[in-house]
């Protein structure tokens, strides 16, 4: 937007009272203009997106604001630029992230920009927390305690090229990469935790415990009718009870509420394979969703027991309309949240108290069956041409056309193993240990006179090129007594704990995210697997 048109805007706006713009409208004021309040992206008429620094500025400025409102940082990315976190609370003595833990109330994460060319989140993100710093939803601040990260991938935000994102519709003055510094995807480095950005995330997971989860994308892909789709934790190993509140009510209450106020449709994740030609399937017809491996973050909060929520904005989607419904995603979210607080903070107190020793729990997870079959709206798009670059960009066309086909957006075992009482990792697997704590699992002493078993390699399956800069394993072989003396070294990680699905995950060799698989543990030259474990009873 030229200085010109923001001047015209400036003198249009003042013009006008705040009374003159309903409360709701997602309009900001002419006090939000003078103040310098807005957003890059709305000071940009929505064709810049905002960088590291506005952030930091942006949330300085909200923390002025409001005595609601406190900034701190809660890590460090790869070229050192600190990790900014807004936490909004009724009071500003949940300064950290133990003190946060300690409220007693239902505490709320919302972060955005993991993939820092996926821009929609944090710009709603920025306008969600400058309506609260306004006063906006005061009653939320009775139950609950919200913390916002909006730019989480900070250094793949600055690398602004016009190039990233190919096809998505603005911001036409270009955004970040997907990976960060290092070349790595954050959203498959929950289990290995190989980034400074992702030990730093769960970090703060580990520390806060939030009840509630909310991660904020962006989407491209088949040619669809929704402008957000969304997944609760799609791994089997995920609490019934978490799983069946939000399938059953949240989401669908949450897509009928911006479907009423926005006329904005929203659906599961999904993807129809091979929907316009552009490439064969192998599959039927369907509407897919993605992964149930918990290296996703929203797979990972559900196997830690909490509320795990993906939101994808469609790319093709204006990027104004990106942001407007990513806004109104999270709003419902935090309804929900409220509406529910006393509910969901019993629902994974529940989680950890279950115990799933001796149960079997899926290490492997695929399509078992469709979830239902039922209408999805498919949809058309637009060419039109980059202003600065000529490239194509796809332009969401206001169609739905419904067609019924089967939806798969739940994953089955494939493969599971039954939990056992323990696990033993030797001293020598110090990386093990280490990543065991940043996740925040529970290790003791090793106890006196246990009886184990070793896990006998018969082969082992290497990736034959990098994934994530690891070159995965997947061992083959079976659980066997061991009549050797245990060994006193090393830790025990007791599976009467809260955080046993994810503790299970990691050890269980033939898991498909764990420690065998990123070869934390390496078994091309061993016989055995060298963790061992006690068998439940």
């Amino acid at each position: 937007m030229t200085r010109t048109l923001l001047a015209t805007l400036a003198l249009s706006l003042a013009a006008c009272s705040s009374a003159d713009i309903p409360a709701d409208s997602g309009v900001f004021s002419p006090v939000d203009l003078q103040r310098g309040l807005l957003t890059r992206a709305e000071a940009t008429d929505f064709e810049e997106t905002s960088s590291y620094e506005d952030i930091v500025d942006f949330l300085a400025t909200m923390d002025g604001l409001s005595d609601q409102i406190y900034t701190t940082t809660f890590g460090t990315s790869v070229e050192g630029r600190d990790l900014p976190l807004a936490i909004w609370s009724a009071s500003r003595a949940d300064s950290t992230a133990e003190a946060v833990r300690q409220s007693g109330k239902t505490r709320v994460l919302v972060f955005a920009n993991i993939h820092a060319g996926e821009v929609a989140g944090k710009e709603a993100a920025l306008m969600l927390l400058r309506d609260l710093a306004n006063g906006a939803h005061a009653e939320w601040a009775d139950s609950l305690v919200v913390m916002i990260a909006p730019i989480y991938n900070a250094d793949g935000n600055e690398r602004v090229a016009y190039g990233n994102r190919p096809r998505q519709w603005g911001p036409v003055g270009g955004m970040g990469q997907r990976p960060n510094a290092q070349g790595l995807d954050l959203n498959r480095d929950f289990m290995k935790l190989a980034s400074p950005e992702a030990r730093a995330l769960v970090g703060l997971i580990r520390d806060a415990d939030p009840h509630v989860v909310v991660d904020l994308h962006t989407t491209n892909g088949t040619h669809m009718g929704y402008h957000l789709t969304y997944a609760p934790p799609l791994s089997p190993a995920t609490p019934v009870a978490i799983d069946k509140h939000l399938r059953e009510e949240w989401l669908p209450h949450l897509s009928a509420e911006i479907l009423r106020t926005h006329d904005m449709a929203t659906e599961h994740y999904g993807n129809v394979p091979g929907a316009f030609g552009e490439n064969a399937s192998s599959v039927p017809r369907g509407w897919y969703s993605f992964s149930g491996q918990p290296r996703f973050s929203t797979n990972y909060t559900g196997i830690r027991g909490r509320y795990g929520l993906l939101s994808e904005a469609y790319s093709y989607a204006s990027f104004e309309d990106r942001v407007t419904v990513s806004k109104r995603f999270v709003e419902e979210v935090l309804a929900a949240a409220y509406r529910d607080a006393s509910r969901v903070r019993a629902t994974t107190a529940e989680a950890d108290r279950q115990s799933v020793v001796g149960q079997e729990l899926a290490v492997r997870a695929g399509f078992t069956a469709p979830n239902s079959t039922r209408e999805i709206l498919l949809g058309a798009v637009d060419t039109l041409r980059h202003p600065e670059t000529g490239d194509r960009m796809y332009a969401r066309r206001d169609v739905r056309t419904p067609e019924t086909m089967p939806v798969y957006s739940r994953f089955g075992a494939v493969e599971t193993e039954r939990v056992p009482a323990g696990y033993l990792v030797p001293a020598r697997l110090a990386e093990v240990t280490d990543l065991l704590a940043a996740h925040g699992i529970r290790t003791t002493d090793v106890p006196e006179g246990l009886a184990l078993e070793e896990f006998q390699v018969d082969s082992v399956r290497v990736a034959s090129r990098p994934f994530q800069n690891v070159r995965q394993q997947e061992a083959f072989g079976r659980w066997a007594p061991r009549n050797d003396a245990a060994p006193t070294s090393g830790v025990y990680v007791p599976m009467d704990q809260p955080l046993a699905r994810l503790a299970f995950l990691l050890l269980e060799p033939r898991s498909d995210d764990s420690v065998v698989n990123w070869a934390l543990v390496s078994l091309e030259d061993r016989g055995s697997y060298p963790i061992l474990r006690a068998p439940a009873p």
